[in-house]
């Protein structure tokens, strides 16, 4: 069911008490010990020119994980979207028959800080996924019209 690295099925549990009451996990990528992809609803901002508050619910795929998990908007429809830093959609394999907007969490996260300050640390799987959820409701919260994923 998962290849490779997967989160800790522990780790979303905790994840899950604290501050992501909301996480599930996907049976089809998830065994009794791993999750491989999992939902969960973060809140942002409409736009970087509106911000009205919308409660995004993302696929988040982590099948590689502790490598960089990605980030995908279930909810609201891709046509509903105007944040900058969303991807128009795809398909991608984590859900073959699903169109998906993925969440762009800047160049320098993905490039510079997780792959050397976090992918490889020393801490457990609750703190490294807590701070790539971080990251993202972070750039949910601030759209970043300098590094924009779509035109709006």
């Amino acid at each position: 069911k998962v290849a490779g690295g997967a989160l800790q099925a522990a780790s979303l549990s905790k994840l899950k008490r604290s501050e992501y009451p909301s996480m599930r996990h996907i049976n089809q990528h998830s065994t009794g010990t791993s999750v491989g992809a999992f939902v969960v609803n973060l809140p942002g901002v409409y736009s970087h020119q509106n911000r009205a508050q919308v409660l995004y619910t993302l696929l988040v795929d982590a099948r590689d994980f502790p490598n960089l998990p990605t980030a995908y908007v279930l909810t609201p429809a891709c046509e509903d979207i105007a944040h900058v830093n969303i991807y128009r959609r795809n398909f991608f394999s984590v859900a073959p028959g699903q169109e998906l907007c993925a969440v762009c969490v800047g160049d320098k996260f993905s490039t510079i800080e997780w792959p050397e300050n976090w992918q490889a640390a020393e801490v457990s799987h609750d703190v490294k996924m807590g701070i790539f959820l971080d990251q993202v409701r972070m750039v949910l919260n601030n759209p970043n019209p300098g590094d924009i994923a779509r035109e709006v």
